[in-house]
């Protein structure tokens, strides 16, 4: 039996790094901890369940092929120790896992990152300033985010579609993640999905929580873009300042229940971020120094194609529907998706209620 087989065995039990950790402190090894079953002391430490996982799964033929079916479907193992671990995630603070199970590029794990993070629940507002910071910062940093709706994804999608890369962490197991159509479309090398959930793992609340110390664990500063006074960003900033890493919140209107929580964080001494560039400030002057100006005699979004400036006349009057847009522009649903989600980026439109999209003002 291989270490590297037994750490994969004991993360088949589904108990927690912190769990795992404390094992494999006291027995030294994964080979040990596979080599002491049965025993009730570890019945009784593990708890029934997982106890029972590992006794089922404790058969060197049922692990070659559970790895087997991992490698067919395009998973790898990081195992903790190795070279191909992120360094910013093996430090005490962070409660690393002992296995990650990584889909698409592993390499993306041990650049340079920053975490976006905000409620699901997103205004335009918050829209506009995670898709366009998370391009801008996807120059110099991979953008490290969750998967739910909102405000992560729009910092990944906007990353991707920069040119720049990103990885997402889950808190399932991988084959439990449904990729989105956008996400499909992308180059595999541009971005990973990292969990430390086995296969088979479905979402649930305590593991939204674990995954968090993942989120700030992988990057050097967490950025809160918007969050509510009970958001799940929130737990990620905590995690981000007890591992000793940058909390950046953005201000939001002091009306708005989504900016209660980055608000409160800026109270209690997180960085301001007003632009993407009081974040290279901190973490990166020399590239902050190479940002470009915009050249203000140049009349913005000089260089619009035809089909968006036809768009722009479109919306000029007042809002339209996505049907009628792609009516007018005579393409297939999916081109004119495309379209409009690139000029959303460009900060040339924004999208409304009920697959309505107006100009930005």
């Amino acid at each position: 039996m291989t270490e590297d087989k037994a750490l994969y065995w004991l993360s088949l039990g589904g108990m927690n790094a912190l769990r795992q950790n404390k094992l494999l402190e006291i027995f030294g090894s994964a080979s040990d901890v596979y080599d002491a079953f049965p025993s009730e002391k570890l019945r009784e430490f593990m708890g029934e369940r997982a106890y029972a996982v590992l006794r089922r799964s404790r058969d060197e033929g049922i692990l070659d092929a559970g790895l087997a079916k991992l490698e067919k479907a395009g998973v790898r193992l990081i195992f903790r120790g190795s070279s191909d671990y992120p360094p910013l995630l093996d430090q005490p603070e962070v409660v690393s896992p002992p296995v990650l199970y990584v889909s698409g590029n592993a390499g993306l794990l041990k650049k340079r990152a920053v975490c976006m993070v905000g409620t699901r629940r997103c205004t335009d507002y918050g829209k506009r300033v995670a898709s366009e910071w998370a391009a801008e910062l996807s120059r110099r940093f991979v953008i490290v985010t969750g998967h739910a709706t909102g405000i992560d994804t729009y910092a990944a999608k906007s990353c991707l579609a920069s040119g720049g890369s990103a990885v997402m962490v889950l808190a399932c197991g991988i084959d439990m993640f449904d990729k989105p159509d956008w996400l499909r479309k992308c180059d595999p090398a541009s971005y990973a999905l990292v969990t430390e959930y086995p296969t088979g793992t479905r979402t649930a609340k305590f593991s939204y929580h674990e995954r968090n110390r993942l989120l700030s664990g992988l990057t050097e500063a967490t950025v809160v873009v918007e969050a509510g006074e009970r958001s799940g960003a929130l737990i990620t900033a905590d995690r981000a300042a007890a591992q000793n890493r940058t909390v950046f919140a953005v201000p939001g209107s002091v009306y708005s229940d989504r900016s209660r929580g980055t608000l409160s964080l800026l109270r209690n001494g997180a960085a301001v971020a007003r632009s993407a560039a009081d974040i290279f400030e901190d973490l990166d002057p020399g590239f902050s120094s190479a940002l470009a100006l915009p050249d203000e005699s140049e009349p913005p979004h000089a260089e619009m194609t035809e089909e968006e400036r036809r768009v722009c006349e479109f919306l000029s009057d007042g809002k339209r529907h996505f049907d009628d847009i792609a009516a007018m522009l005579a393409l297939p649903s999916f081109e004119a998706s495309s379209l409009l989600s690139m000029m959303e980026l460009e900060g040339l439109i924004e999208k409304k209620m009920q697959n309505y999209y107006a100009l930005l003002k």
